[in-house]
């Protein structure tokens, strides 16, 4: 509820990299399938995290996009995700979230 006297959801989330000048501060999310990912490489964009899933390296410029809601409007477990740890330097990104109504 946001006051309106009605709720919401986010459909979809944008995860946009606006600056990408430090270690560590992937986005990780354990719950997608790793198993056709590449090896560890610092080149690659996204890595399989050693406790599962894909974590994805931040790179300016980049977003990742994905979808939160079945077609039914329940939760799918696929999205959901963690920043990890920002171990040097800066990371600024920004979500935008498209939003479905529901009177």
């Amino acid at each position: 509820m946001r006051g309106h006297g009605r709720t919401w959801n986010r459909v979809a989330s944008f995860f946009a990299i606006l600056e990408d000048n430090c270690k560590g501060g992937e986005t990780w999310f354990p719950y997608i399938d790793n198993t056709h990912s590449r090896r560890d490489d610092v080149h690659h964009l996204w890595r399989a995290h050693e406790d599962g899933g894909l974590a994805f390296r931040p790179v300016a410029g980049n977003a990742l996009f994905w979808v939160n809601l079945h077609a039914n409007g329940t939760g799918d477990d696929r999205s959901i995700h963690a920043g990890l740890t920002v171990t040097e330097g800066l990371k600024t990104a920004m979500n935008i979230w498209p939003r479905k109504f529901y009177d």
